[in-house]
C-alpha cells in the first residue's frame, strides 16, 4: 500500500522538497531519509548551519546531523548529498560529523561541498553567544553557533567563502579587513589558521560549484530531493521578525540556496506537527499551551530539560502512566509538560525543552500560499491516550477575527479560538489511512478544508517505514 500510494505522488516528479510549515523541528530529516532511501538520486540542504538538528532513525539507532544532510547514511548506495551555497558552514563541525561517519564506517564518497558556501569563523560563534543567545530582557535566544553574524557578514559583503579557504594570501588579506568591525576579538589571523587547517585539508577533495553540479545532475534526469532547515515562520523574509533565523527556509530560498530556482520544484511538501507543535527560542506562539509562564519556564533553557522534567513532574512512578496523565491534566501549562515528555521536544542542537502548543491551522493556511498546498503531518502518534486533542482555526483580537501578520504587537494580542477533537490511542501500526481513528480523520479533514490544503504523508512513528502515504 505505502509503496503503491509512493509511486502516485512521486510519478513525472523530478525535483522534491521537504521543507516545514511551522518553526522548524518538524521531522523533516525522517522524511529526507524516507525520500533518499525510497526514490532520490540526490539530496540537497540549501540554507542555514549546524543551528539545525535533523534526527533520522536507522535500524532502531538514532542520527542526528546539523550539517550534512539526512540523505547521508545512503552514500554507499551511491546517493549525492549536497551541501548548497546558501549554507552557512562551521568547517570544524562538518569534520567532526565527517568523522562520526568514519567511526561506524558510513561513507561520504559522494558528499559536494558548494564553493560559495559562506563560512563560521570563530569570531562570529564568539559574538553569537555574547549578544544573542539569551532570551532575556528580549533576546532573540539563538543557538549561538554564529549563524547570524556569519549571515550578517555575508549582506554586509564581506563575508569569507569556502573557496577563500584555499588561496592563502586572499584569506589573510579578508580576515585582516574584517578585524575592524569585531574590536572587541582579539582576531589573529596565524592561530585561525592553525587552527583551520586540518579541517580545510579534509574538506577539500568535496568543494565544488555545486550550482554547475546540481544542473548537470538534473539534466541527467537525476531526481533531486531539496532538504529544508528551520521553518518558515523562522524565515527573515516571513517569518515572527526579529524572532527569526537568519535566511529563508521558505521554498524559494531553498530553492535559491541550491542553486535552483522555485519553479524547478515540481513538488514541495510542507511539513506541519500535528495535532501539537512547537516553537524553540523567543516570540509569538499563539496556541502555547501555558502561555507566557510556558515561554518563561523553557527560556531557562537547560535548567528545564528533560532529566529535570522527568525528575520533577514524573518522579518514581509508571513513566508512561504518568505523562498520560499529565497530558491529560486540565492546566494547561502541566499538559504542556506532558506533550513535550511524550514527544521528546528538546532541542537536537541545543537539548532546550520546546515550547508546546495546539497545531495552528491559521499559520498553515499562510504558509500554503508561501509553500504551496501539499502537507506531510508528523509526530501524530505522539498524543496517543491524550482524551483529547485541540486544533486552532480562528484568531481574534478585541472581538475581532483576524489573519496572521509578521507583526509583533499584532501577534502578541491574538487570543486563538481552538476546536478539540476526541483522542486516540496507539496508531503506530497503521498504514492507511481509512484506519486511523475516527477524530484524528476529521480534525486532518477539516485542517485541510480550512487551509485548502491536501494532506498527502502522516507520520506514526519515528521510524521511516512509520508512514501512511494516502
Amino acid at each position: 500500500m505505502v509503496n503503491n500510494n509512493l509511486s502516485k505522488l512521486v510519478k513525472d516528479k523530478q525535483i522534491i522538497a521537504i521543507i516545514c510549515n511551522q518553526f522548524g523541528d518538524t521531522g523533516k530529516g525522517k522524511f529526507v531519509d524516507y525520500f533518499a532511501s525510497h526514490w532520490a538520486d540526490v539530496i540537497a540542504r540549501g540554507t542555514g548551519g549546524n543551528n539545525a538538528g535533523h534526527t533520522i532513525v536507522v535500524n532502531g539507532k538514532e542520527k542526528i546531523f546539523h550539517l550534512l544532510p539526512s540523505g547521508i547514511t545512503q552514500d554507499s548506495k551511491g546517493k549525492i548529498n549536497i551541501l548548497g551555497n546558501g549554507m552557512a558552514i562551521d568547517i570544524k563541525t562538518l569534520c567532526e560529523e565527517l568523522e562520526e561517519l568514519e567511526k561506524e564506517n558510513l561513507t561520504y564518497n559522494n558528499l559536494m561541498i558548494s564553493n560559495q558556501a559562506h563560512v563560521i569563523m570563530p569570531w562570529h560563534i564568539s559574538q553569537d553567544r555574547a549578544k544573542n543567545m539569551s532570551q532575556k530582557n528580549g533576546g532573540i535566544g539563538s543557538t549561538g553557533r554564529g549563524i547570524g553574524p556569519c549571515y550578517a557578514d555575508k549582506i554586509a559583503r564581506r563575508g569569507i567563502k569556502i573557496s577563500n579557504l584555499f588561496d592563502k594570501e586572499i584569506l589573510e588579506y579578508k580576515i585582516n579587513k574584517i578585524k575592524q568591525f569585531y574590536p572587541e576579538q582579539n582576531i589573529d589571523f596565524r592561530q585561525i589558521l592553525s587552527e583551520l587547517s586540518p579541517h580545510i585539508k579534509k574538506i577539500k577533495p568535496f568543494v565544488k560549484n555545486t550550482i554547475l553540479e546540481i544542473h548537470k545532475l538534473k539534466e541527467q534526469g537525476k531526481k533531486i530531493c531539496i532538504e529544508g532547515a528551520q521553518g518558515l515562520f523562522l524565515s527573515v523574509e516571513h517569518g515572527t521578525y526579529p524572532y527569526v533565523t537568519s535566511s529563508d527556509p521558505s521554498i524559494s530560498g531553498t530553492a535559491s540556496g541550491v542553486g535552483l530556482n522555485p519553479q524547478n520544484i515540481d513538488l514541495t511538501l510542507g511539513i506541519i506537527k500535528f495535532p501539537f507543535m512547537t516553537r524553540v527560542g523567543a516570540g509569538p506562539f499563539p496556541t502555547e499551551l501555558g502561555g507566557k509562564k510556558s515561554e518563561d519556564y523553557c527560556a531557562e533553557g537547560l535548567e528545564h530539560d528533560e532529566n529535570y522534567e522527568i525528575k520533577t513532574y514524573i518522579g518514581d512512578e509508571n513513566k508512561k502512566e504518568k505523562i498520560v496523565e499529565l497530558m491529560n491534566s486540565s492546566d494547561e501549562f502541566t499538559q504542556g509538560v506532558g506533550i513535550r515528555l511524550a514527544a521528546g521536544e528538546y532541542g537536537a542542537t541545543t537539548k532546550r525543552p520546546r515550547r508546546t502548543g495546539w497545531t495552528d491551522a491559521v499559520l498553515a493556511r499562510y504558509a500554503r500560499k508561501i509553500n504551496g498546498p501539499h502537507f506531510i503531518l508528523t509526530k501524530v502518534d505522539s498524543l496517543a491516550h491524550a482524551k483529547k486533542f485541540g486544533i486552532c482555526y480562528k484568531y481574534k483580537t478585541n472581538g475581532d477575527i483576524v489573519e496572521y501578520e509578521s507583526d509583533l504587537k499584532t501577534l502578541n494580542q491574538i487570543t486563538p479560538e481552538i476546536k478539540y477533537y476526541e483522542g486516540y490511542s496507539d496508531i503506530s501500526n497503521i498504514r492507511d489511512f481509512n484506519d486511523l481513528p475516527l477524530g484524528l480523520k476529521q480534525a486532518i479533514q477539516d485542517f485541510e478544508d480550512f487551509t485548502s490544503g491536501k494532506v498527502e504523508i502522516i507520520s506514526v512513528g519515528a521510524d521511516r517505514e512509520e508512514t501512511i502515504v494516502r
